[in-house]
């Protein structure tokens, strides 16, 4: 096959040498918009970089290549490989952007055109307790915000932009003038609106599609259309090259092949040493789970690995809190004791901080009046509720809302507790938590008291992660503060939510290191050393055969994607007697 070797100079100055085959030195020199295809590691961002480098001398002064993703983690990567393929002026001009930011810039510069108003932005918190408050149906309510008020929820803005840049042609020819290449990152998992946007920008700029058929995930999505890159392959009539079967992430291992027999359920042609399977007993899934964990940094180790992530995977945030409880605590493995493993939960974490600020509210107790001590606690339960609500609709957590709510007034206005909600805790508040002024001890004091009051059992299971927010320094720092100015935590709880928040913002943007527990959903788009994949015995099974039944493809592409995040080992964790990923021989 002819070769060609590309020199680019990073940002540092150095220069790499770049080995391209026959198809990347085609991408490279191609007309017209261009569709790229392949599996994980297979070089497609890298080939897509090198792309708009070779048109940058074309700019004029103040364009710039786009470059569209899905989240803030796959903006990250791609910056971190700007900065090892171009060198800070070409990175200079090239724009990496979420769909959502980009959607909102546009809305907030030319919002105004749709509904002659100034554009406002209902933010995801926000969003999910104004439609749990809605008694009627919140999409027309929403749309009716968005056309009579101009007011746009998160999950609006592609639909809004879409139909801006459709409807005005200004604004279309001022976007293809300013970027006359778009990249879009994970093209198969476009949603109808992200995919509109980018056809009627297909008129004024050159779309660079990257796409893995096999990588799309997200099928409960209505508006992902599984048959988007065909689709879009009619519409734009690109150039298409398929890279499919080239591994960079992986490579000289089997991981990608035993991903790929996985995914059709094929058996392997040798035995893939980089994937280990490993079943546990009854009551041994703790026990096997933190071992498994110890296990893999401890190989990477041995090879040479210095400061290496490892990422442990599942299928559901359910299962996910159980990892973090058994990596927690001390375990027993064959006669030997593990050590509990520092980590990282990376989810959706709202419900969490919320639960913080019931706990928080706990440790102010010492600084008001029993009554008022209790009605804070009911507020920040109640709050904590109508999000809950919000997140996932729940009738149980709509009336322990109204019930903490109402205990709330009742208690404050000093009359008597008729619920369940109020009682247990002003019962509580009555007889106080006794603190000392150090914050982690105290911490633990206040999550004590929470645990004697059933009616916050939910908040409890939400509040022991909270400490793996990367946010331990910033509490406890803050806290301490606060106890030596004051020689109270009056104010805990608007602090400790602040804190959480800003917490959350920083830590999405942070390179992947150390032990970080997720869901598969989650570890899209990321990248780590070693991969240990665990399947729970009774709960978050790999295969549902009820609601995916055999072949069970959507859970082959999920299991895929999983063993794929790894660079160089996967540990695969199952129960005893589990139906096995794939045909062995």
């Amino acid at each position: 096959m002819t070769r060609a070797i590309v020199e680019v100079e990073t940002a540092g100055g150095q220069h790499l040498n770049i080995d391209l085959d026959a198809k990347r030195k085609a991408i490279l020199v191609a007309g017209g918009h261009l569709l790229v295809t392949g599996g994980p590691g297979a070089g497609k961002t890298t080939i897509a970089l090198l792309k708009a480098q070779a048109i940058l001398g074309q700019l004029t002064a103040g364009q710039q290549v786009l470059f569209l993703s899905f989240s803030r983690a796959a903006v990250r990567a791609v910056a971190t490989r700007c900065k090892s393929l171009l060198s800070t002026t070409e990175r200079s001009q090239i724009e990496v952007q979420t769909y959502h930011s980009f959607c909102l810039e546009l809305i907030k510069a030319h919002g105004r055109l749709l509904t002659g108003r100034p554009p406002s932005i209902r933010y995801p918190d926000e969003d999910r307790l104004q439609k749990s408050a809605f008694a009627g149906n919140w999409h027309e309510e929403a749309a009716r915000l968005a056309r009579d008020a101009s007011v746009y929820g998160f999950d609006q803005f592609a639909s809004a932009a879409a139909t801006l840049v459709n409807g005005c042609a200004a604004v279309r020819d001022l976007l293809g003038r300013k970027y006359p290449m778009i990249i879009v990152d994970e093209f198969q998992d476009t949603d109808d609106d992200q995919w509109r946007l980018v056809a009627v920008l297909s008129q004024v700029a050159t779309i660079f599609s990257l796409a893995d058929p096999d990588q799309s995930i997200f099928q409960y999505d209505a508006k992902v259309d599984p048959k988007r890159i065909e689709k879009a392959v009619a519409f734009l009539k690109p150039t298409v090259v398929d890279l499919a079967g080239d591994n960079h992430r992986s490579p000289n291992s089997g991981i990608l092949k035993f991903a790929d027999a996985v995914l059709t359920n094929t058996a392997l042609p040798r035995p893939c040493p980089e994937v280990t399977q490993h079943a546990y007993p009854p009551k041994m899934f703790q026990g096997t789970t933190h071992a498994g964990v110890v296990w893999m940094f401890s190989h990477l180790a041995s090879k040479g690995i210095v400061n290496p992530s490892v990422a442990v995977l599942c299928r559901s945030n359910a299962l996910v809190s159980d990892i973090s409880a058994a990596l927690s605590q001390e375990n027993v493995y064959n006669g030997r004791t593990y050590k509990p493993v520092e980590h990282q939960v990376i989810w959706d974490a709202e419900l969490s901080a919320a639960s913080a600020v019931v706990l928080a509210s706990i440790l102010e107790w010492a600084t008001l009046p029993p009554a008022e001590a209790g009605a804070i606690t009911m507020r920040a339960a109640a709050a904590y509720c109508r999000l809950k609500d919000a997140i996932k609709t729940s009738q149980s957590a709509r009336a322990a809302a109204a019930g903490f709510a109402g205990a709330a007034q009742a208690a404050s206005a000093g009359k008597a507790l008729r619920n369940k909600y109020g009682k247990e805790i002003a019962e509580a508040a009555l007889i106080g938590v006794e603190l000392r002024g150090d914050p982690v001890a105290d911490w633990r004091a206040a999550r004590a008291v929470l645990a004697g009051i059933p009616v916050l059992a939910d908040v409890l299971k939400q509040v022991r992660l909270v400490r793996l927010f990367r946010a331990t320094d910033a509490l406890g720092q803050g806290l301490a503060d606060m106890w030596v100015g004051t020689g109270s935590y009056k104010g805990a709880a608007a602090f400790v939510k602040k804190t959480l928040d800003q917490e959350r913002l920083i830590s999405a943007e942070l390179e992947p290191q150390g032990c970080l527990v997720m869901n598969i959903h989650k570890s899209k788009g990321k990248e780590f050393d070693g991969v240990v994949l665990i399947e729970g015995q009774f709960k978050s099974h790999f295969f549902d055969e009820k609601g995916d039944p055999p072949p069970s493809l959507h859970a082959r592409r999920l299991l895929r994607v999983a063993i794929t995040r790894a660079r160089t080992r996967v540990a695969i964790i199952r129960s005893q007697g589990a139906v096995p990923p794939l045909i062995t021989v």
